[in-house]
């Protein structure tokens, strides 16, 4: 049996949905973080804190460079921390160090970290709305919750406040825990699970799991393993999420 019925090959045709698991890649992790990256680079470019020509290279490289998923595996296993290894990977592929320096400047790897998951929990989110909305079931509840997950953080308030704008998302505030936006998501993912009718042994499987998979989100950790525990249980509610709240064609394979 593998690791996830969610990537099996055999569990395919039960448990995947495409539209919801292509935000649960590594390249769109990395994507959304470089994104996170580019408007920050820009905004600190306003304020005076990075040089302008240099934000710019910055910015257009977010969009441009490859990096490689798997080039980030030996930092991450030294650091346990992914987004220090991807700065590190982004300016060597950047090949201009004179810019690349000022990549990711004076900010914290866990509130960019965080900022990148709102983008893609935007995506999420819109997705599930969509789908409730097409099938005629209730979905207030979760246009609610969505102030309070899609936020953008940063230490110092001006940054956080051009973040939020650039990216289209709220500002976190200055006293803000990232970690807990996803503990409304978990709330909103744990009511849903018990009220959406599961017809099926799949559905009634994934209701009760997703029970167990929220609860981890709900303890306060410290910040290294809040992010891990995030990265072992977020793309699995999503996903489970996606199986009792299919597309109207059902789940995308």
């Amino acid at each position: 049996m593998p690791a996830t019925p969610f990537d099996s090959a055999i569990w395919r045709s039960l448990f995947h949905d495409r539209d919801i698991a292509t935000l649960f890649t590594d390249t769109a992790v990395l994507r959304a973080e470089l994104l996170v990256m580019g408007t920050l680079a820009l905004t600190q470019a306003k304020a005076g804190l990075v040089p302008e020509i240099s934000a710019k290279a910055i910015q257009r490289a977010a969009l441009e460079v490859q990096v490689d998923p798997a080039a980030l595996s030996a930092m991450t296993l030294q650091t346990g921390d992914p987004v220090l290894a991807l700065v590190a990977e982004f300016r060597n592929e950047m090949k201009a160090p004179e810019y690349a320096k000022w990549v990711h400047h004076n900010s914290d790897p866990v509130l960019t970290a965080a900022t990148a998951t709102a983008l893609r929990m935007r995506q999420v989110l819109g997705q599930f709305a969509n789908r409730l909305s097409k099938s005629g079931q209730p979905y207030q509840s979760l246009m609610t919750i969505q102030p309070l997950v899609l936020r953008a953080y940063h230490k110092d308030p001006a940054t956080r406040a051009g973040l939020a704008q650039g990216l289209g998302l709220g500002d976190g505030g200055s006293d803000a825990i990232p970690q807990h936006a996803l503990t409304y998501f978990a709330q909103w993912a744990l009511d849903t699970a018990e009220v959406v009718l599961a017809t099926t042994p799949a559905q009634r499987a994934i209701a009760q799991i997703i029970t167990h998979l929220c609860q981890p989100l709900f303890v306060a950790h410290d910040a290294a393993t809040e992010q891990m525990i995030e990265a072992l249980t977020l793309p699995q509610i999503c996903l489970g999420l996606a199986i009792l709240i299919p597309a109207a064609d059902g789940p995308a394979n």
